[in-house]
């Protein structure tokens, strides 16, 4: 379908599950990732893994998740929203990413007299760019040597801009990339190649981070993904 994205961020449905994304408008693009949609032709229990990210839907903003969240889908039913970047809803907004965590609130509790989007993009910061820095990086050190800041510094930004400190979200970005990319020639090696010590150290952080191993949340066709061609 024309304008429609490489996923974003993983998507873990199932059979009668259609998903779907789009592209911001440029104006909107440097704060908002994706708009989505979900239309369901049977009852679905969504599973909706950490992705860093903020999003509205409908009249509220949904906070960060700071681990694995569950949906209920009624048969025949159409959900959608829009999918800030990291950062993105905070700059836009001006509000600490970190007083919304695990938490979906009316937006009009967030800003009184919203508006749009587009209105408030035209005199907005943009996100800060040290948080692409930190989704590719393999810890925190590293980012600490490459920006110059201390870890106190990086901690203070990064919780501000996501609601995480900045080791929570480079696990989440790299559970991410894994689930994205899927098993490739096995799990040992998707391990490794994502900058896990070993599979055991791949199960045991993405169990604590969606509930479930990678296996059986890309298996049995439980698992909807489409080509990934598009980093966060």
């Amino acid at each position: 379908m024309a304008g429609v994205l490489a996923q974003h961020v993983v998507f873990l449905g199932g059979r009668g599950v259609r998903y779907e994304e789009r592209p911001a408008p440029p104006l909107l693009a440097p704060w908002v990732a994706v708009s989505w949609r979900i239309v369901t032709d049977v009852d679905f229990d969504l599973r909706i893994p950490p992705d860093g990210c903020m999003d509205m839907i409908g009249g509220d903003v949904v906070g960060s998740f700071s681990r694995v969240g569950f949906a209920r889908l009624e048969a025949g039913s159409v959900s959608g929203g829009v999918r800030f970047h990291p950062g993105g809803f905070p700059a836009l907004f001006g509000i600490p990413a970190s007083e919304l965590v695990d938490q979906r609130v009316p937006i009009s509790d967030v800003m009184r007299g919203f508006r749009s989007l587009e209105s408030l993009a035209r005199d907005a910061p943009q996100p800060d760019p040290l948080l692409r820095t930190v989704w590719a990086s393999p810890d925190v050190r590293s980012v600490a040597l490459r920006s110059g800041y201390s870890e106190r510094q990086l901690r203070r930004r990064v919780l501000a801009a996501t609601g995480h400190g900045p080791k929570r979200l480079i696990r989440i970005a790299r559970m991410q990339r894994l689930l994205l990319a899927g098993r490739g020639e096995s799990w040992a090696r998707s391990a490794v190649e994502h900058g896990y010590y070993d599979e055991a150290h791949m199960v045991n952080d993405v169990r604590e981070l969606v509930g479930a191993t990678p296996h059986w949340l890309l298996g049995d066709g439980r698992f909807l993904q489409v080509p990934a061609g598009r980093a966060a």
